[in-house]
């Protein structure tokens, strides 16, 4: 009986370690666009005209030394996240812009 208490208490435990670990990445990613949000606001690349590329932008992918250091950036993952909605689009020379039209709708 002892033995089945102790099965049911670990799958508990990592249930709940599982649904922790979950809600860490679900926040991490929302702050991640958020930020995101802000760059693109920062360097007043709203619209077709105003452009930037990723390097402009701050937005490249870290290089390997640095993802050691600093350890997870969420901000590639928001920025992948952001295209698909089509809040940020890509122009035919490889810049970046956000629709704040269709941010105001999707958020709103």
């Amino acid at each position: 009986m002892a033995e089945i208490q102790n099965v049911l208490l670990f799958l508990v435990l990592m249930i709940m370690a599982f649904g922790v670990i979950l809600s860490v990445y679900i926040f991490r990613g929302r702050r991640a666009i958020s930020k995101v949000i802000e760059i693109f606001h920062r360097h007043n690349a709203l619209g077709i005209k105003d452009a930037k590329t990723l390097q402009e932008l701050g937005l490249e992918k870290p290089n390997f030394a640095k993802r050691i250091m600093r350890g997870r950036d969420y901000k590639q993952y928001a920025l992948q996240i952001l295209m698909k909605r089509g809040l940020i689009c890509l122009t035919e020379d490889g810049k970046l812009y956000m629709v704040e039209d269709k941010l105001d709708q999707d958020l709103g």
